[in-house]
């Protein structure tokens, strides 16, 4: 029996890439384009209405493979997968997700990616019975539990591709500022080799001068900037800030703030907790069996050694007391640009001034 491949998921760029790896797989050529006995119907044409696009799909599937004894038929970018679940969609997408459902003959292969595949659905399920393979690639989030790690991965993987050494300040600002979309890291990136050149390593300078600057980079710098005690590095990012123009930027600033300090006093108390009071990189890398399994929700037991270190080395700069006035500065400032009480602008930089003493 011939196999169907489905790549589904957010991450458009991911998806686009891994769906070109296994067709080429499939196929067993580098150029799915230039092979005989590939035929690929194109699913994100603006000028072809969905029923045309599912009408070719389904001849595809149906005509017989053609001085070849098998054959591969490539859905390539199509714009709703989940089509193929709706009971009251068109008859030729109706048929031919019940052509893929009830089994393929083993002469033809079948790829398909496109977003908005629910694999709760039956459509996915009745694939699955026969054999079918399903990814998924997403967007990775901040908030997704293995966020950091994932990101690490794929920076780890370009500095063995390219040589180039990562050190870990670069790693967490990539991290920080690119997010989870892996076209715009895998873009960021490239840039990244070419300005470096035949240069060993890659330098946070290099990361500040090339990688382009949104929002989230310079909200990096400044956050960055404070917990530092640069105060002219601050007002400089916080004046790029202020030119965004975009809405609620200072309650934003307020609340990453707020949470960078809440970090470094949460950092401080699990190092109390494991017993550790000068961060070093073989300090987390020595972690006894007995200290992870009586401390299981201490943070710093998930993270990459350096990782940790460098998190705590920073957390420890500032004293107990320092913390709780800078929490108190932040908390001022919220409640003056909730109620109104002045310049959200002069208020910031009051703020940034304050911190940074």
């Amino acid at each position: 029996m011939g196999k169907v491949y489905v790549i589904s998921g957010d991450d458009d760029f991911a998806r686009k890439q891994r769906a070109r790896e296994v067709a080429s797989d499939v196929c067993r050529c580098d150029e799915p384009e230039n092979a005989d006995h590939v035929e690929i119907i194109q699913g994100d044409l603006p000028e072809l209405k969905p029923d045309v696009i599912a009408e070719r799909f389904l001849e595809a599937l149906q005509t017989p493979p053609f001085l070849a004894p098998e054959k591969v038929v490539w859905l390539r970018h199509h714009p709703d997968l989940d089509s193929f679940n709706n009971d009251n969609a068109s008859a030729p997408v109706r048929e031919a997700a019940a052509f893929l459902a009830a089994g393929l003959p083993p002469e033809l292969s079948v790829v398909i990616d496109g977003p908005g595949l629910d694999k709760r659905k039956t459509f996915c399920k009745n694939l699955l019975k026969n054999d079918g393979v399903i990814e998924v690639c997403s967007v990775a989030k901040s908030t997704d539990r293995n966020f950091a790690e994932s990101r690490r991965n794929v920076l780890n993987e370009f500095a063995k591709r390219t040589g180039k050494r990562l050190r870990g300040e670069v790693i967490q600002f990539l991290t920080e500022v690119i997010g989870g979309d892996s076209g715009i890291l895998a873009n960021e990136l490239e840039k990244l080799a070419c300005y470096t050149g035949n240069a060993p390593e890659i330098t946070l300078d290099d990361c500040r001068a090339i990688v382009s600057r949104t929002p989230e980079a310079v909200i990096w710098e400044y956050t960055e900037a404070i917990q530092a005690g640069r105060q002219d590095a601050a007002l400089h990012s916080l004046a790029l800030l202020s030119r965004t123009g975009e809405q609620g930027m200072e309650l934003k600033l307020i609340a990453l703030l707020s949470n960078s300090f809440q970090k470094a006093l949460n950092l401080r108390q699990a190092m109390l907790e494991l017993g550790i009071t000068r961060p070093s990189p073989g300090a987390f890398e020595n972690l006894s069996d007995e200290q992870k399994a009586k401390f299981p929700g201490n943070p710093l037991i998930k993270l990459h050694p350096y990782r940790a270190f460098k998190m705590c080395e920073s957390a420890v700069r500032i004293d107990g007391a320092s913390l709780a006035r800078k929490l108190t500065l932040i908390r001022n400032a919220s409640r003056a640009l909730v109620s109104g009480g002045g310049e959200s602008r002069i208020i910031l930089e009051q703020l940034t001034i304050a911190l940074c003493r």
